[in-house]
């Protein structure tokens, strides 16, 4: 295995560290081979003439484990700086996928918003005349969900990937690491247009007076207090006058001391202090929990997985049928749009259906036509499958009584958490690399590792408006709370 280092280091990353899309067969390590020696074949992998671009990028994010790769900090380094020189050389002529975003804002535009999508260009232009005839903290921060979409309906965080919006070869041909998180080219485009919309607003309200760090303030320490009788939440946002790299410094502090207090705020009904210094459990974002008991649902099992596929992937071939002539990127779409019997269905794809109908998702009408044998119950499926969550009490009460059953018969789980799955995903591969070896580790790069003065202010301030957007987010996430919980207990008067 030592002899031949290039195909020697392939069989280790595919084993330890590529993200296998389809069933492979098992590899299986001599046991005569060392972490030592695994090592040395991949450091001299690094060192070979021509090595693959993808697999350096795979061995610089590698974090080491003593039953898989232990891989030296300094190798991983060699990793990364090889990987930034090809790189260079190779974009010098060929430029990949180009990204064109541009956000702005107009004095000569009346309507609040007009954004403007195409291909992979995306254009906002926002009005200054409708912002500053709206000053008022509490439409400044619905801006964020209302014009720049940080959420969506369900107040479900935008920003997190969705293999929903990732095409084909994203999700099967491209060479990623198991211990990644997964991010397409939609992730991308929607990480650079919130990063200016963070950007332009926050220079534009700054141009008017108004500071983003004085309306986070004033959110916890006025606005949650006479809206929810939520008393006592206190917050310290950096001040106008530090620099970006003391602005990033101080941020986190103060986006955790929220979230603790939060957290004390669940369990006790209240915020004490003096309990809240005594305890010294560290901030894990799975774990803090949610004001209501039942907050959002997930697939969970066979069952849903074999009916979401079934319904809903451009990957079955339920999609398209030959009587029709048509075809659809789904079962569920070509339902929606035509008609077919069951008598009509190719061979090969009649057990499809017939599970679909055993397992009555399906039925057959009167006139021997397949439809959905409850249409609400389809859609809440299809938002679970685009979004991989829901959000329990955004769906009316025969909605909740459908997610209800399908929990019961173990098609789905329901917890109790602040911030959805895909959120705590999103945040983890923002702030650190506990869960994913990709992540941008802005936490730790401000917190163990202080970084120099001389280091370029630019990129500061590019990690603090990364920073405000968590913290906007957590704002949104915590009024949704207050909001759902005084509507259930209104509702239940």
């Amino acid at each position: 295995m030592l002899s031949n280092i290039s195909s020697s280091a392939k069989l280790l990353l595919d084993k330890y560290e590529i993200k296998q899309n389809r069933e492979q067969d098992p590899i299986y390590i001599p046991k005569e081979i060392s972490n030592s020696d695994k090592e040395t074949i991949i450091s001299e992998y690094i060192d070979s003439e021509e090595p693959n671009l993808n697999y350096l990028r795979l061995i610089a994010n590698i974090q080491s484990r003593i039953d898989k790769l232990e891989i030296s900090p300094k190798n991983l380094l060699r990793a990364k700086r090889k990987a930034e020189e090809q790189e260079k050389h190779f974009f010098k002529e060929n430029s990949g996928i180009q990204y064109e975003s541009s956000v702005t804002f107009s004095k000569n535009q009346n309507e609040e918003v007009n954004l403007i999508v195409e291909g992979q260009s995306v254009s906002a232009s926002y009005s200054t005349k409708w912002l500053e005839n709206n000053t008022d903290y509490a439409t400044l921060l619905n801006n964020f969900i209302y014009l720049f979409e940080f959420v969506d309906i369900q107040m479900r965080c935008t920003l997190v990937n969705k293999t929903s919006e990732m095409g084909v070869l994203e999700r099967l041909m491209f060479t990623s690491s198991q211990n990644a998180y997964n991010k397409g080219f939609a992730f991308e485009q929607k990480n650079i247009l919130s990063h200016l919309q963070m950007s332009s607003y926050y220079h534009q309200l700054f141009s008017m007076g108004i500071r983003i760090e004085k309306v986070i303030e004033w959110f916890f320490e006025d606005y949650l207090s006479k809206e929810f009788s939520a008393q006592s939440f206190k917050v310290k946002m950096p001040s106008a006058n530090s620099t970006f790299l003391e602005k990033c410094t101080n941020i986190m502090p103060a986006l955790e001391a929220v979230l603790k207090q939060y957290i004390l705020f669940v369990e006790e009904g209240h915020i004490d202090f003096e309990l809240l210094e005594i305890r010294s459990d560290h901030l894990i974002y799975k774990n803090i929990p949610s004001l209501e008991k039942k907050k959002y649902a997930y697939g969970s099992g066979d069952e849903y997985n074999t009916a979401t596929f079934l319904l809903f992937s451009d990957q079955c071939s339920l999609g398209y049928h030959k009587e029709t002539e048509e075809s659809y990127d789904n079962f569920f779409k070509f339902l929606l749009n035509d008609q077919i019997k069951l008598s009509e269905i190719a061979d090969y794809n009649k057990s499809k259906v017939n599970w679909l109908i055993d397992h009555k998702y399906l039925s057959i009408d009167e006139h021997e036509y397949i439809i959905f044998n409850d249409k609400q119950l389809i859609l809440i499926l299809n938002d679970l499958y685009m979004n991989n969550v829901v959000s329990y009490w955004k769906f009316s009460e025969n909605g909740r009584k459908i997610i209800d059953d399908l929990e019961k018969r173990n098609v789905i789980e329901i917890d109790s958490t602040l911030f959805s799955r895909p959120e705590q995903d999103y945040i983890n591969y923002t702030l650190n690399k506990s869960q994913f070896n990709n992540g941008l580790d802005l936490r730790n790069k401000y917190s163990h590792i202080q970084p120099t003065s001389g280091e370029d202010e630019s990129f500061h301030n590019q990690s603090y408006l990364i920073f405000l957007r968590l913290f906007i987010l957590t704002i949104i996430k915590i009024n949704d709370e207050f909001c759902t919980t005084k509507e259930n207990k209104n509702g239940s008067e």
